[in-house]
């Protein structure tokens, strides 16, 4: 196999056919590739068109993803299930331009490259495929890639990429599979110089289905920047969780208070405010900490069920151990109220991740 092409998709069924009678057409002349559809189980089929297609073009195949979701994680498990040399990472929304997928194989079989990198950037300073706003977006999340990863690509946003497979076989357990560009995720886990060249290539206007930029979307990116930085000493999903948990406690403050000046009893509104918390932080999680492996459903409930009891559990560590370091019950030895509040918020807040991460968010 000379090389794989990995495609991940989500609602891309019209995309599909079109991307590839274009790779069809532009490799001709290529008869040892295959393409790998990596499908977060969209709900629009895309896989069920993929497999229909792929009765008629033997190189096609797809994997179908339940209960993840991720552009970087399905870009990671795809090349993991290939066995070809190279690997062609690009979008199935048919702006990759596919006519510069033969040039950037004699580019890198004529430099011996670990990598070719599709630029928008490279030669423009916009891209004409991107409105006014998505290029500022583009623009500005480049700039803090280069800022806080230290990686000097023109486009490290790019998702339209040649990569050597022992590349991302060497680091794959280094990735983190957070958000939608693994470029960026490769070339900041690689602890070895990866030889590369860039190429421009000119991005086109979508046709069909909507992009996947969002609000949620941007989220990832810069758990991303975080993980890339500061990943070693403090888990970028650590630092979601604990941002969340602190609009938990101004949610909890504010429905106490409400709930106080309607006379209600101190032990129901700290009970209903508690809870309220609670309730709020376990759905901002499941779509923000958590996006890859969202609860829906039956199991969201039972999710639920399973954080109340978790952090439950890491309320009475919290104070606990505050009252323990409050009193001197540890080694003798009395904190201040401050500092022992601090502790039990901090065992607390790892007690409920951990929880959170193993149990109730637990990777499939």
């Amino acid at each position: 196999m000379l090389f794989s092409i990995i495609t991940p998709t989500y609602n891309e069924a019209k995309n599909v056919k079109p991307f590839i009678l274009a790779i069809r057409k532009t490799l001709k002349n290529y008869k040892n590739y295959e393409i790998i559809f990596v499908d977060d189980n969209s709900s629009d089929k895309t896989y069920k068109v993929v497999k229909d297609l792929s009765r008629k073009y033997k190189n096609i195949r797809c994997l179908r993803r339940i209960g993840r979701r991720g552009l970087s994680s399905a870009v990671i498990e795809g090349s993991l299930s290939s066995s070809a040399d190279l690997l062609l990472v690009m979008d199935a929304d048919l702006q990759h331009d596919e006519k510069k997928i033969p040039e950037m194989l004699e580019l890198q079989k004529n430099y011996k490259l670990d990598m070719v990198v599709g630029s928008r950037f490279l030669k423009n300073k916009y891209a004409s495929g991107l409105s006014k706003k998505r290029n500022f977006i583009s623009r500005l999340a480049n700039w803090l890639a280069a800022k806080i990863s230290g990686v000097t690509l023109s486009d490290p946003m790019s998702g339209f990429f040649l990569v050597k497979r022992s590349i991302i076989d060497e680091h794959a357990s280094k990735l983190t599979g957070l958000g939608f560009k693994i470029l960026l995720d490769i070339f900041s886990s690689a602890k070895i110089k990866i030889k590369y060249k860039e190429i421009g290539f000119n991005f086109r206007k979508r046709k069909f289905g909507e992009s996947k930029l969002s609000t949620l979307v941007v989220w990832e990116y810069i758990l991303l920047l975080w993980e890339t930085r500061f990943g070693k000493i403090i888990p970028a999903r650590f630092v979601s969780f604990c941002v969340i948990g602190g609009t938990g406690v101004m949610n909890h403050l504010l429905i106490l208070y409400v709930l106080k000046n309607f006379n209600f009893k101190f032990i129901i509104a700290q009970s209903v405010a508690t809870f309220s918390a609670m309730t709020g932080n376990f759905f901002l999680n499941n779509i923000l900490t958590y996006r890859d492996r969202q609860k829906k459903g039956i199991e969201a409930f039972i999710a639920l069920i399973i954080f109340y009891i978790t952090c439950g559990l890491g309320a009475i560590a919290n104070v606990g151990i505050a009252n323990s370091l409050y009193l001197g019950k540890i080694n003798e030895v009395s904190f201040a109220w401050y500092v022992s509040g601090i502790v039990g918020a901090l065992v607390g807040a790892i007690w409920n991740f951990l929880m959170s991460t193993l149990i109730t968010w637990r990777q499939k």
